[in-house]
């Protein structure tokens, strides 16, 4: 009886079927289209905004720690400090060079950033971590520079 009442509806209105099927169809129309301000510049708001973050940001109140580190995955890093300040450092992370250039925090963390290579070191007081920025992993975490024993 239910499978006869089925069938036996009457056909969508031609007003009607065509209003859903514009309903259906008007986000893929939109998807295609690209979205006004997504190539756009920054505003000059915005410059004045990230100019002023940049001006807020917090120097370290510690020193960098530099040197041969052991981290706790039990892999090594090599720190550099490149150039007479803390603005450019070079790691050695699994046999290759990597340029990092610090960027500024409002946190008071040493935070360094390569972003040709995807990697991205932080340094707090505690330790040092590693991350691939691309991928949102981290490579070495718990880094300390080994001491020499005396």
């Amino acid at each position: 009886m239910m499978r006869q009442a089925l069938s036996a509806a009457r056909p969508i209105p031609t007003f009607f079927g065509a209003f859903i099927a514009a309903a259906l169809l008007l986000p893929a129309v939109h998807a295609a289209q690209p979205l006004p301000g997504n190539n756009a510049q920054p505003s000059a708001e915005q410059r004045a905004a990230a100019t002023a973050a940049a001006e807020q940001a917090v120097n370290p109140s510690y020193q960098m720690k530099w040197g041969h580190m052991r981290c706790g995955s039990h892999q090594t890093m090599d720190v550099k400090r490149e150039g007479a300040n803390d603005h450019t450092i070079l790691i050695t992370w699994k046999g290759k060079r990597y340029l990092l250039t610090r960027k500024p925090t409002t946190t008071g963390a040493y935070h360094f950033d390569d972003v040709k290579a995807g990697l991205v070191m932080i340094q707090i007081p505690a330790k040092s971590m590693l991350f691939d920025k691309r991928d949102m992993t981290r490579l070495a975490d718990d880094c300390n520079p080994i001491v020499a024993s005396k």
